[in-house]
């Protein structure tokens, strides 16, 4: 155990990666302490206890659930007191242009005044989640490691841009003597929340999705990012950061993945990437009409035709890390969501 009197500090744990944290920690026995805003479902913690088939009532013994937004040092200053560790997960997640303004402030504010409260409260330390996307690569780079750089030419998505800029405030508060480290997951993969992230390709290709694009990008199991985060933060490594990535795949061979774990056909027509030319003035048309409130991006269309692949070498050098193949991975989520959906149907029908 990490601490076995003073609790473990989480933020965004309604999240994917935040409740399969908690879930973890809480099956060693350690107490939690998890900050949430008014509006957040906790109900994700007990729905993820059940997929991995554990004693719900026992488990949420070991959380503490407070109410309390990252932007608002006061009361996140006050909360964090008592812990030791601190886990921050928090961070809003969106392309739609809509909600731009929203995503910067909260993701930069919401970690510097981490970084402060850990400061005021003599935390021992920090563990960050950052992104890919706060490596600032471009497509076509093969093997992106930790020491890629960010700079400013051609276009950063919103999302991007305040992950990077959070990553900054982490790396002040390091320089400044914060004990911390860093993991930038690619795209995590893990059961429940069908409706967004990654879990939404379920539902979608379970549903009939004809299209795929000939992208790239780097995958990784859920658990296996949070294994990550406490095998580092429980070691002596500190101002590090480590890609978090499984493997490298080709939208086409994942979406086959998927496919085949809820035993539909896959996704049979190539997109060419010539229309992702033709589909950006429509974009901004759509932009236009809806004020802003389009959830297709650019961002999204960009992601869909980029070739980038991402090097895990450095966390298996530093732990020894081994990582869940994300072809078991995909079959165990498709079977979680094929067993949910049968219990939908089934009280439905009743």
């Amino acid at each position: 155990m990490e601490n076995q009197n003073k609790p473990l500090f989480v933020t965004g744990g309604t999240g994917l990666v935040g409740s399969h944290l908690i879930y973890t920690l809480i099956t060693k026995g350690e107490r939690v302490r998890a900050i949430h805003r008014k509006t957040s479902n906790r109900e994700i913690l007990e729905k993820v206890i059940g997929y991995y088939k554990d004693d719900k009532d026992k488990l949420l013994k070991f959380v503490e659930w407070i109410e309390c937004d990252i932007c608002d040092y006061d009361i996140l200053e006050k909360t964090m007191k008592g812990a030791e560790i601190v886990y921050h997960c928090a961070a809003a997640v969106s392309f739609e242009n809509r909600n731009k303004d929203y995503v910067l402030d909260n993701n930069i504010k919401g970690t510097s005044n981490i970084v402060k409260a850990c400061f005021a409260n003599k935390i021992r330390k920090l563990c960050h989640v950052s992104s890919n996307a706060a490596l600032g690569a471009y497509d076509g780079e093969s093997l992106v490691n930790e020491t890629h750089s960010w700079d400013e030419e051609g276009y950063r998505s919103p999302y991007g841009i305040s992950k990077y800029l959070s990553e900054q405030e982490v790396w002040k508060g390091i320089r400044d003597g914060l004990n911390a480290v860093i993991v930038n997951p690619t795209i995590i993969l893990g059961p429940g929340g069908w409706s967004r992230g990654s879990s939404s390709f379920f539902p979608k290709i379970h549903s009939g999705l004809l299209f795929y694009t000939g992208g790239t990008n780097g995958y990784v199991n859920v658990n296996d990012v949070v294994k990550a985060m406490i095998i580092l933060t429980n070691s002596n490594i500190s101002g590090e950061r480590f890609i978090v990535n499984a493997e490298n795949l080709d939208y086409g061979r994942f979406f086959g993945m998927i496919s085949e774990s809820l035993k539909v056909r896959k996704p049979f027509m190539r997109v060419p990437k010539v229309l992702s030319y033709m589909a950006f003035p429509l974009v901004s048309l759509l932009e236009i009409l809806s004020k802003g409130k389009t959830t297709l991006t650019k961002e999204m269309l960009k992601v869909a035709w980029s070739h980038i692949t991402y090097d895990n070498s450095k966390l298996i050098k530093y732990t020894g890390f081994s990582f869940t193949p994300i072809e078991k991975t995909v079959k165990a989520i498709g079977e979680i969501y094929l067993e949910e959906m049968r219990g939908i149907l089934r009280y439905r029908s009743e």
